[in-house]
């Protein structure tokens, strides 16, 4: 049976111990022992755990939106496709690089803790320390770059930030004597990119999207003029018009198609409209892999056939070159006058600034851990008999790191 001392009227305390040891426990208990653990091993191996399920919940709050990310480029890839070519992949590599880089010093400042190697431990910390810096750095001259270009969410995307450097004209809409046919080729490749989503290759019509168009009365009944004005006003929701229930937005969602783009697609739409109707014929959609009008087989894509986005200028780069037989192809590209471009491109940068700005703000939670941790260690406080700060510190810090490593290619080297 085990033997503990008592005080002068042989009490002893809850635990078994006398006050006397009770006291010699207290004196020779380590400063840095939270008063509900017995042994520092024990407060690490309690403070890990607790560690990783805090990080386990960062996992899942970013996992969310990678989730969200993969929903949305495996429906649009062609807004991906066209956006990334406005993020600079310089500054992206060197960001990646300065992130890995920054995680092997943390990794060298908790060995230099552990092995009692203090002036090591302040150095390594530091580093550390102008590497989140350097992020950040970069990553405000890309957030400048981005909100000077309007290259951002939003209705604010479509504004020209830079009107006089303007490629396309403004266009009226024109007269009904003065409209004339469109071109049906084009037409028809217009009407793939942008219509075809609701509408379906063929005018077939979604269901639960867009109406079928095949022997339409109501763009029969409308002249050239008529369906123009239609097509650039677009429907709304509550228009009494409206038996879908969804919005029809104005020119097919692309807001720099001019009135001759609207034309060519008026133009293909009518080719779609004399065919006969489900109703009449008693056929269904057209499977996929189907012959078109044309006889051509149709490829099996999702929603939309898109050609390669054009070449934009990459990042920060404000000009592109052209080649020496086409000098009128250089010059600056904005988004909002390139006809080429998606509709919907601005939300490419909604998700890029989603993600790279919730990333933003764990590596400056993460700067201020590590500049907490320097202090104390310019203090001593950490050696090889306590290290726990720099531990857990270290692992949020790979984590970010982490985190960026898959941000990177899925923004910036997307092909």
């Amino acid at each position: 049976m085990r033997t503990t001392l008592t005080d002068s009227v042989g009490r002893v305390d809850a635990t078994g111990a006398s006050p006397l040891e009770a006291h010699l426990a207290v004196a020779h208990r380590p400063s840095q022992l939270a008063h509900q653990f017995r042994t520092l091993p024990q407060q690490f191996d309690a403070s890990k755990l607790g560690m990783w399920l805090f990080l386990a919940t960062e996992i899942l709050l970013f996992g969310g939106l990678f989730c969200l990310y993969a929903v949305y480029r495996s429906n649009h890839p062609e807004i991906f496709e066209y956006g990334h070519r406005y993020l600079d992949v310089g500054w992206g590599t060197i960001n990646t690089t300065v992130l890995i880089f920054s995680s092997f010093t943390m990794a060298m400042a908790l060995y230099s803790a552990q092995h009692n190697q203090q002036r090591d431990l302040v150095v390594y910390l530091a580093l550390t320390l102008m590497g989140g810096i350097d992020f950040l750095g970069i990553k405000f001259v890309e957030y400048s770059h981005k909100f000077h270009e309007n290259l951002v969410w939003g209705a604010k995307f479509y504004e020209d930030p830079h009107p006089e450097r303007a490629l396309a004209a403004k266009q009226t809409l024109l007269p009904s004597e003065q409209v004339n046919a469109g071109d049906l080729a084009r037409g028809r490749e217009l009407f793939r990119r942008t219509c075809a989503s609701c509408h379906g290759l063929r005018g077939e019509g979604i269901s639960g999207q867009g109406k079928d168009m095949r022997g339409s009365a109501f763009i029969g009944e409308l002249d050239d003029a008529g369906l123009l004005d239609f097509l650039k006003r677009g429907r709304m929701p509550r228009d009494p018009g409206n038996t879908t229930g969804r919005i029809m937005p104005a020119k097919g969602g692309n807001p720099l198609f001019a009135d001759t783009d609207l034309l060519d697609i008026i133009a293909y739409v009518r080719v779609v409209q004399e065919a006969s109707a489900p109703a009449t014929t008693g056929a269904g959609p057209a499977p996929a892999g189907a012959a078109d009008e044309e006889g051509e087989p149709e490829p099996l894509m999702p929603q939309s056939i898109l050609p390669p986005a054009p070449p934009g200028p990459p990042g920060l780069v404000m000009f592109q070159e052209a080649p020496e037989e086409e000098p009128e192809h250089a010059g600056y590209i904005d988004p909002r006058h390139d006809p080429n471009r998606p509709a919907n491109a601005h939300q490419f940068f909604g998700i890029y600034f989603l993600m790279t700005g919730l990333h933003g703000l764990h590596v400056i939670a993460g700067m201020i851990v590590i500049a907490w941790l320097l202090v104390r260690s310019i203090r001593g406080d950490f050696g090889s008999k306590y290290f726990t700060p720099v531990d857990l510190g270290g692992l949020y810090w790979h984590l970010v790191d982490m985190i960026w490593i898959f941000l990177y290619p899925l923004l910036y080297l997307i092909r």
